[in-house]
């Protein structure tokens, strides 16, 4: 038989059963199993030797252990003698570390391959005092401790070469012992650099090693590193932010080695959703801490303290920094009256009932809180207080001042003016609004009217079209304002008014002096809300006083025929407007040719030919002997009319008068040019 690979070796392979991605840093009872090529395999694992060769008749395989005896189906081996496998079971202690045998015969051919595991120590195996970093502290000694197993051979390294290159360089002492101590002593600045104890086994696999890097050291440090937007200003360790702003604070911390963490501390009366929002970020040799801030308001306010910290050969090193959050905005005062019973405010405008008290005031906010002025016109009129608490909670941000007045017999008008001011990083903002106080004799809900503002309702108001909204307008008279409703019902049903759904229609209402209206409109057309032909519909005005009126309007649904008219009648016009623009394009041109004579058809336009009949040809002078032709036979046309009608004359050419001509009828001077130019006056003899 002919085996599968090498000379005279039968074929080897290795799987592993379990996952092949077992943790290298395990506990000191773990095994690792090494093969004679090189792989690994962590204790528990099954293995599977294989072996082939080929030859006729069809090889047969028998596997055996170290001591020749042949193996068979166990608990701990699995033959698979037809596809060449053995599979070691559950590889886990020092007997499994052995040589299998695998024998291949093929008729009177046999052939034998040995496959051997060995078992050693999982890698890497230390029980070392310090870390594996190191930092320099000149002069300073450090000592690993190693447990070594003693299987091979050991050796020391530093930056891959001999440890002696190291002591000889200055950069301070190094020497391992018997008992695997490695002991640094003295060590420079210089001394940066990879030291490496290397272990072996007796199959030459590498059974352990230590790293130990040595280099410059840099307790923690942590600096603000939040970046400036539209929103907020950084400067420094301070942040100016405008209310409503989302950001991200950040702090950035650095050292060697990296830091180890990084935190964010929130003012205390902040919430802790706020602190949980941190987002930590280690990256490239930095901590980054992002604390995600969302719809500023002023309890954001306060101090915000970072800090993060590194450990240097096991001293901790901590930095802080402490950033400070101002939520700001610029002043503005606005009007703050309250729309009571008695009063009715539109605008700048406070109306209050005559005898009744009415209250006006102004409210100024912004960040930090402003400090507001009071110019009022009949001063003494009213009693003037300042409010900076709500509901027994501080305006942090903002001032109302509020002036009372008892009623009409004090003061009938009054005006007043706030003033407020705040400072943002040193610039002062200013800001001012005025109100005007009056007060109107109270006065009943009265003319209570309803309106069809439809299109088929300008001409008759109880029509409404079913392809066009509804669209009501229910106006009152009254002081102060009044609530209206609106209801509907079939004029020919006897069910009770019901009100307008929400869905269908919507209601604006307007307030002024004196007066309030209300407008009730379908949101579709009016035919797909309403199934009958006539319904009622009623309006209330109501006052706070509970004095109400009412008004009713009967709306008639009917087809809806004025789109279709008025198609027609844009049609009609657009059909008048063609027509006239053709005819005066056409008298354009009749007055054209009346007023300059005949012309010819390429002179009159795109629209020559259709005005111009009796034009004369159009001129081709791209041949000079035609054109030459052409002037010809134009002239001794000319001649020929001038002959018969001595009264007739050509607006375009210069004629030779009869005393000039010596007696003779009119003709052009260009004919003679022309026919000198010819040398053929014979031709046109008869026409001198």
């Amino acid at each position: 038989g002919t085996l599968f690979a090498g000379n005279t070796s039968v074929a080897r392979s290795y799987t592993v059963k379990t996952a092949a991605s077992s943790s290298l840093m395990s506990d000191n009872s773990t095994k690792i199993l090494f093969t004679d090529n090189g792989n690994k395999y962590t204790a528990g694992d099954s293995i599977t030797l294989r072996c082939g060769a080929a030859g006729f008749p069809t090889p047969v395989y028998e596997w055996y252990d170290t001591n020749g005896n042949k193996l068979a189906q166990s608990d701990s081996y699995e033959v698979r003698e037809s596809d060449t496998k053995l599979i070691v079971k559950s590889v886990s202690s020092a007997e499994d570390e052995a040589e299998y045998k695998c024998r291949a015969t093929s008729g009177n051919s046999i052939f034998m391959e040995s496959i051997r595991l060995v078992l050693a120590d999982s890698e890497p195996r230390f029980n070392s005092t310090v870390a594996n970093s190191l930092y320099d502290i000149p002069g300073a000694t450090v000592k690993l401790k190693f447990s070594l197993a003693q299987k091979g051979k050991t050796e020391l390294l530093w930056n891959g070469r001999g440890l002696g290159e190291f002591a000889g360089t200055g950069r301070g002492e190094a020497s391992l012992d018997s008992e695997g101590y490695l002991t640094i002593s003295n060590i420079q600045k210089n001394a940066s650099g990879v030291f490496q104890h290397v272990e072996y086994n007796a199959a030459g696999m590498v059974t352990q090693y230590k790293t130990v890097i040595i280099r410059d050291a840099q307790p923690a440090s942590v600096a603000h590193t939040t970046q400036s937007t539209t929103d907020i200003t950084v400067n420094g360790n301070s942040i100016h932010s405008v209310r409503g702003a989302n950001f991200t604070m950040q702090c950035t911390g650095s050292g060697t080695p990296t830091p180890s963490d990084i935190s964010i501390d929130v003012p205390d009366d902040l919430s802790a959703s706020v602190a949980s929002s941190l987002v930590k970020v280690n990256k490239e040799g930095k901590y980054i801490g992002n604390l995600l801030i969302d719809q500023v308001t002023e309890d954001y306010a306060g101090d915000y303290k970072c800090c993060t910290h590194n450990f240097v050969n096991d001293e901790k090193y901590e930095s802080c920094v402490t950033i400070s959050l101002a939520v700001e905005e610029k002043v503005t005062v606005t009007q703050n009256s309250p729309d009571a019973d008695d009063s009715l405010v539109i605008g700048d405008q406070v109306y209050g009932t005559e005898g009744k008290p009415v209250t006006a005031s102004c409210k100024a906010t912004g960040l930090p809180r402003p400090t507001v002025v009071l110019d009022q016109t009949n001063k003494g009129c009213g009693t003037v207080s300042t409010i900076t608490t709500a509901n027994d909670v501080q305006l942090t941000d903002s001032i109302i001042i509020q002036i009372e007045y008892a009623n009409s017999s004090i003061c009938q008008t009054d005006s007043f003016t706030c003033c407020g001011s705040n400072t943002i990083q040193s610039v002062q903002y200013n800001a001012c609004h005025t109100i005007s106080v009056s007060f109107v004799e109270y006065q009943k809900p009265q003319d209570v009217k309803i309106t069809n503002k439809g299109t088929l309702g300008q001409s008759d108001q109880s029509l409404v079209g079913t392809k066009e909204s509804l669209v009501l307008e229910c106006s009152v008279t009254s002081f102060p304002e009044c609530a209206i409703t609106w209801q509907y019902r079939k004029s020919d049903s006897d069910d009770g008014y019901q009100i307008p759904d929400s869905s269908s229609f919507t209601q604006d209402i307007t307030l002024a002096k004196g007066e309030t209206t209300s407008v009730l409109a379908s949101k579709g057309f009016a035919g797909d809300y309403f199934t009958g032909d006539e319904y009622d519909f009623k309006c209330t005005a109501t006052n706070a006083q509970g004095d109400s009126s009412s008004a009713d309007l009967s709306i008639t649904i009917t087809e809806d025929t004025s789109s279709e008219v008025s198609s027609e009648v844009y049609l009609s016009i657009g059909v008048i407007i063609f027509i006239g623009a053709l005819v005066a394009i056409v008298v354009m041109y009749i007055y054209l040719i009346i007023s300059t004579g005949k012309k010819k058809k390429a002179d009159l336009g795109m629209f020559g030919c259709f005005v111009c009949t009796c034009c004369e040809p159009e001129e081709q002078p791209t041949d000079p002997h035609a054109e030459f032709d052409y002037k010809l036979l134009t002239l001794e046309k000319v001649a020929t009319n001038s002959f018969n009608d001595p009264s007739y004359t050509h607006p375009r050419l210069v004629p030779v008068m009869p005393e000039q001509n010596f007696g003779r009828a009119p003709v052009y001077r260009e004919l003679e040019q022309l026919t000198m130019q010819t040398n053929s006056l014979t031709k046109y003899e008869h026409l001198f």
